[in-house]
C-alpha cells in the first residue's frame, strides 16, 4: 500500500527542536514498515524551502536529497491534468495552490490517502482520505 506524506511531517521529523519531532520520526519509521511513502515536486519544494529557512542551504540540500533518494519513498511526477484540476480545487475551496496540487495528486493516485497535520485545509476536499498526524496510530 502507499500513502502520500505531506511536507510538514518530514519537516517535523528533521527539526529536533520541534516538540513533535520524536513522534514524527517514529510515525515515519512505523509507516515505512507497512507502506511506501509517496511524494511529489510540491512536497519536495516545501521541504527544501522550510529546511533552508530553519537550518542552512547545505543542510536543507542534504536532508531533502536523503528523503528524495530513500528506498522507502516513491517520487511521482505531477501531470498537467492534475494541475488543472488542482487550480479548480484551489478556487472552489479557497485553499493555497500547493495544498490543492498535493490534494488533487493524492486523489488522482492510487493511494487516495495523505498523512498530514494540515487537516484544516485538506478536510474541505471530497474524495481525500486524511490521516491526521497528531491522532494517527502508526505502531511499529
Amino acid at each position: 500500500m502507499t500513502v502520500f506524506v505531506d511536507s510538514n511531517i518530514f519537516i517535523l521529523a528533521n527539526i529536533e527542536e520541534y516538540p513533535e519531532h520524536e513522534i514524527a520520526v517514529k510515525t515515519i519509521e512505523s509507516l515505512i514498515k507497512k507502506e511506501k511513502i509517496l511524494i511529489n515536486s510540491i512536497i519536495v519544494s516545501e521541504i527544501f524551502h522550510k529546511l533552508f529557512r530553519l537550518t542552512n542551504l547545505s543542510e536543507a540540500r542534504s536532508r531533502t536529497l536523503k528523503i528524495l533518494n530513500s528506498e522507502h519513498v516513491i517520487f511521482i511526477p505531477i501531470e498537467k491534468e492534475t494541475i488543472i484540476r488542482a487550480i479548480n480545487l484551489s478556487w472552489r475551496y479557497k485553499i493555497r495552490i500547493n495544498d490543492a496540487i498535493i490534494a488533487q495528486h493524492t486523489i488522482d493516485s492510487k493511494a487516495k490517502r495523505i498523512l498530514t497535520d494540515n487537516v484544516k485545509d485538506f478536510r474541505k476536499i471530497q474524495g481525500l482520505n486524511i490521516i491526521p498526524f497528531k491522532r494517527c496510530n502508526w505502531k511499529g
